[in-house]
């Protein structure tokens, strides 16, 4: 019998490896039921409003990229498939020509503005005002506009420059300091919003180039996740909502242009000061719909009020503004009723009380980008109901587009 503590070490037992796990061994999981999908869908809508809310600083850049990447689109796809042009370089190109054409239309058009604004004579147009309300005026420094009294003894004083019994200006050194260190905080106030126009302007460029790039990608993904069966549903849904958007931004910048043009050629014709300046604004603001064209004539016909007409000097002030406001009335309606409808067709078909609702939520929401990309919002929601309506009421949401082969999954840049 062995003594306690002399018992012989015994040999390590050696490691036997764990089995390897073949996750193919295992049965697929089960299908959640019809609770747990509505659970895991209410959850992801709460997920998503929270995160919209997140990044709600960065939608309108986001906004803006996409809207860049939808316009530029087409000429990367000429380049790509009509020339044969690999699609990096196709990419390149149309930003390069992008980029290049928009620096010499904003010279150009800087140089018009400043030209048009040289032409108003603002500094003049001040002077007159002030003149014009000293000859109006009473002795007690009222007018009666529409049976209304109004005292404008403030506005003159306004209007007017503080100096010396001469006119001479007067500026001691406390007042010429406080005018620096105003002109200081204005030019820092403009180097800070330059800089942050150009970053904004940078990353916007780039997001949008990215899109354009993985636009294919993204558009054969988006086919691969649809349920079995709905393929041809999803193919059809894209179809209608690029045939909504292109129909309506390039018939909406078409149409613009157009009716831009008309009024500064027809301003010109009746001698406004500053007409190109008011064929831009009127370029700029028809892109919103309704609204647009009316508050892009409230500064031609302001200005006809002021300036008066170069090629009718005899002509009263008042009489030209409402000529200004004749033209402006018979130009919009002309791109309402005649222009539009043939630039843009029926890309959206939206009843007008629609459109007006629309706006005002959008420019609520997101001003004038806002106010822009309402309608084609407004219509895209609008298909997507009718088709889910169409299901809930078992009825073929493209009945007309049975015998129309669908697009191909392919690079749809």
């Amino acid at each position: 019998m062995e003594e306690p503590g002399t018992e012989e070490p015994q040999e390590p037992t050696p490691s036997v490896p764990a089995p390897r796990v073949d996750p193919a061994s295992y049965p697929p999981s089960p299908h959640w039921s019809a609770d747990a999908k509505l659970l895991v869908v209410g959850m992801l809508f709460i997920l998503s409003l929270l995160g919209l809310y997140l990044v709600r600083n960065v939608l309108a850049i986001a906004a803006l990229a996409s809207l860049i990447a939808f316009l530029v689109a087409p000429l990367i796809r000429i380049a790509h498939r009509r020339f044969h042009v690999p699609k990096g370089l196709a990419l390149l190109l149309a930003y390069s020509v992008v980029f290049v054409g928009t620096l010499a239309f904003g010279f150009l058009l800087a140089r018009s503005i400043v030209a048009s604004i040289v032409e108003l004579d603002p500094i003049g147009q001040v002077e007159d005002a002030r003149d014009w309300l000293i000859k109006e005026a009473g002795e007690d420094g009222t007018i009666i506009v529409l049976g209304l009294t109004i005292d404008v003894r403030g506005v003159i004083a306004d209007l007017g420059t503080a100096g010396d019994a001469d006119g001479e200006v007067i500026l001691d050194a406390e007042a010429l300091l406080e005018y620096l260190g105003r002109g200081l905080s204005g030019v820092r106030t403009v180097l800070g919003l330059f800089t942050a126009i150009v970053t904004s302007a940078i990353v916007t460029i780039l997001v949008a180039m990215y899109l354009n790039a993985d636009s294919g990608r993204m558009h054969s993904a988006v086919i691969r996740q649809l349920p079995p069966g709905y393929e041809r549903d999803g193919l059809m849904m894209m179809r209608a909502q690029k045939r909504v958007w292109r129909g309506y931004l390039y018939g909406q910048l078409v149409n613009s242009l157009i009716t831009g043009t008309l009024v500064f050629i027809v301003l010109s014709l009746v001698g406004l000061p500053g007409a190109f300046l008011m064929g831009s604004i009127m370029v700029v603001l028809n892109m919103i719909p309704t609204f647009g064209p009316i508050l892009a004539a409230i500064p031609g016909v302001l200005a006809a009020l002021i300036s008066g007409s170069t090629q009718f000097p005899d002509l009263e002030r008042y009489w030209f503004a409402l000529v200004v406001a004749g033209i402006y009335l018979v130009v919009v309606q002309a791109q309402a009723n005649i222009i539009a409808p043939r630039v843009m067709g029926t890309a959206v078909r939206l009843r007008p009380s629609v459109v007006l609702l629309g706006l005002l939520v959008g420019f609520h929401v997101g001003g004038f980008l806002g106010s822009l990309l309402a309608v084609p919002i407004i219509a895209s929601i609008r298909d997507v109901c009718v088709y889910l309506w169409d299901k809930l009421i078992d009825r073929d949401p493209y009945p007309l587009e049975e015998s129309t082969a669908p697009q191909p999954i392919g690079d749809d840049v």
